[in-house]
């Protein structure tokens, strides 16, 4: 259900809405984290998403050159942040079984679900990666700042960018060689440990992030203004 409910985020994030569609969709999307038990990350990224649209409001009544390309990005950032609010949501509250389990049931093909079972562990991984290079540079002396990115930019890429791309290409062998090892590839009819049910607020959610979708559709189509 979260895979399909990414899907329709998506679409919604490509197409023409308005500011009311935009709001409820991070509504719902706080609630689902809310539901979750992740009530912290949940007024972060509502408290990230009024600061945003806060400074695109603010740039909306100063308009001139300069501001016109932040409009732009905030704009950006406003349509795609319900698919990051609920992927995050997603990655940090679904295990690796449970999603190869509910995909193996829908008859998934099973090269697709040993891609997205070695995805759905590479971004936390690759979230960490970076928190362990960071640390390893103020061990060294050279702190990540605003600052320091401006002054040494070539200086960055080299001690951040370069040691985390290395590290994840490790990463992604390591997750894809763990896969195959548990069997993931073999043939025979794959068993969980997770007994997984379609409960009723399961049903709830969908219905309401379907309602969205399907006003944004309507809307495209000139059936509702």
């Amino acid at each position: 259900m979260s895979l399909s409910i990414l899907v329709l985020l998506n679409l919604i994030a490509f197409a023409p809405t308005n500011r009311l569609v935009e709001i409820s969709a991070v509504v719902v999307c706080a609630a689902v984290m809310g539901w979750c038990g992740r009530r912290s990350a949940m007024f972060r990224w509502l408290a990230a998403y009024a600061v945003i649209f806060a400074a695109g409001y603010a740039i909306v009544r100063f308009p001139n050159d300069v501001t016109a390309s932040f409009a732009a990005m905030i704009i950006t950032f406003r349509r795609v942040f319900c698919v990051g609010m609920f992927a995050s949501n997603m990655i940090a509250t679904t295990r690796v079984g449970e999603m190869a389990s509910a995909l193996q049931r829908i008859r998934v093909p099973r090269g697709m679900i040993c891609g997205l079972c070695v995805a759905l562990r590479f971004f936390p991984t690759m979230g960490k990666e970076f928190v362990s290079v960071v640390e390893a540079m103020k061990v060294r002396g050279f702190a990540l700042t605003p600052a320091s990115i401006l002054r040494r930019p070539a200086a960055t890429v080299e001690n951040l960018l370069i040691p985390v791309m290395s590290r994840l290409a490790i990463v992604a062998d390591e997750l894809s060689n763990a896969a195959i090892v548990r069997g993931i590839d073999s043939d025979e009819p794959r068993t969980s440990y997770y007994d997984l049910r379609f409960s009723g607020i399961d049903a709830v959610f969908l219905l309401l992030f379907c309602a969205i979708a399907a006003s944004v559709a309507l809307a495209k189509t000139g059936v509702v203004a």
